[in-house]
């Protein structure tokens, strides 16, 4: 019992790192673009997504879960990742409709995505 907790532990630390790693690339993309192509903010964020959520994908598949890269597996992927999309914009309404600050909103939303893809993600990406 104690064994499989602390395999637990582990994945949801290195869930964690990955995140982490993940939003890293995300902001050093955009950076990298609006510096060096001058890009518009949907256009380097679009591209940063793409590159962050390539990394996640990788760095969860490989090390989070110790899984393989599949077809399936990136299918649910992704669509954990529509899901993490679609509850950020419901949480984003939300802290509109009770006025709350532009920063507790994305507290809220820090807080409330990560416990959510991770448990779909270890209950349905990678079972």
């Amino acid at each position: 019992m104690i064994a499989l907790l602390q395999a637990e532990r582990t994945r949801l630390v290195r869930f964690g790192v990955s995140g982490l790693c993940s939003t890293a690339i995300h902001s050093l993309v955009a950076a990298a673009l609006f510096a060096l192509r001058d890009a518009t903010p949907v256009s380097a964020n679009a591209v940063a997504f793409l590159c962050a959520t390539a990394f996640s994908y990788l760095a969860n598949t490989l090390w989070s879960f110790s899984s393989t890269v599949r077809t399936r597996n990136a299918t649910r992927f992704l669509a954990v990742t529509l899901v993490g999309f679609v509850e950020t914009m419901l949480l984003a309404r939300a802290a509109e409709a009770l006025d709350a600050s532009r920063a507790m909103s994305v507290v809220a939303i820090a807080l409330l995505i990560p416990p959510t893809t991770f448990v779909l993600h270890r209950r349905w990406t990678y079972r």
